[in-house]
């Protein structure tokens, strides 16, 4: 996917918990549900979780479709047809899609963001099903199709992760998992060696700040350098609902872990899955 997609521009202390959920005055826990006992969140390498953990492989496709070119009827239409590729071809274990909500498409994030107006992840076991993914012609035609009739822009990216071995997280599947929205991030940075030392620095974060971070919402955590293209990082999260989307993404623990200044460029989508999807149960 990522030789047939048309490259363009990617666009001190921590908060307690105590704090954390002092200053959440809205809604109760009753009211946006219980979470899970700890944030489901971890990169490939990373110790933050004393759980046994299972590798997997996020591939995020990141696509900007002109609104003025193409119908919101057909740009459904080309998102659903790529999504559904997950059952046409084996090795996907989840995967969600969606348009990005405009009010939070920067979110928290400092400086100029590039804009993408849709999203479709893909989660795979390891790199062998991956490939296999990429490499297959029903997957390249579609892509080459979709993305040449309806977007303006494209850009995909593949990294490792992995999650704590818990089948409904690692398949988002059951009641935890029925709604909320998908923040894809993708970090460029000037070299490969910054972006290894970025990434390792975000890690070090995730294992003091992870009970904050759950605190405040954040469901589900998978990040790293990308496969190819290492000077890119990329990271997805996953919240149950609007409000803990936006009081994690503006808060200090959002721009530390992030990290403030020194990058090449930024780019983010933020879309609704379940419930949460302004036009479709995708």
């Amino acid at each position: 996917m990522e030789a047939i997609v048309r490259r363009v521009g990617m666009a001190s202390p921590s908060i307690s918990m105590r704090k954390c959920a002092a200053a959440r005055s809205q809604p109760s826990r009753s009211a946006v549900g219980a979470r899970p006992s700890r944030v489901q969140a971890s990169s490939a390498s990373s110790g933050a979780n004393s759980k046994k953990s299972q590798p997997v492989v996020e591939h995020l496709l990141l696509l900007r479709i002109d609104p003025d070119e193409v119908s919101s009827a057909d740009a459904r239409k080309c998102i659903e047809n790529l999504w559904s590729l997950q059952y046409q071809m084996g090795g996907v274990i989840c995967s969600s899609a969606g348009e990005s909500d405009p009010k939070k498409a920067k979110s928290g994030l400092e400086g100029d963001v590039s804009q993408y107006t849709h999203a479709v992840h893909f989660r795979f076991p390891a790199r062998a099903q991956l490939d296999a993914f990429l490499s297959s012609p029903t997957v390249q035609k579609m892509q080459e199709e979709e993305i040449a009739e309806n977007c303006v822009g494209a850009a995909s990216l593949s990294f490792e992760s992995s999650i704590p071995e818990d089948l409904f997280a690692i398949f988002r599947k059951g009641q935890d998992w029925e709604e909320g929205f998908d923040h894809a991030v993708v970090i460029e940075c000037e070299s490969e060696a910054e972006a290894g030392s970025r990434a390792r620095g975000m890690r070090d974060f995730l294992e003091v700040n992870q009970p904050s971070m759950e605190e405040c919402g954040v469901q589900q955590l998978t990040f790293g350098t990308a496969v190819t293209d290492g000077n890119k990082i990329g990271i997805l999260m996953r919240f149950r609902n609007e409000y803990d989307f936006d009081y994690f993404t503006n808060s200090a623990l959002y721009t530390k872990f992030i990290g403030a200044g020194g990058s090449r460029s930024l780019s983010a989508v933020t879309y609704g899955v379940g419930a949460q999807q302004a036009t479709r149960n995708l």
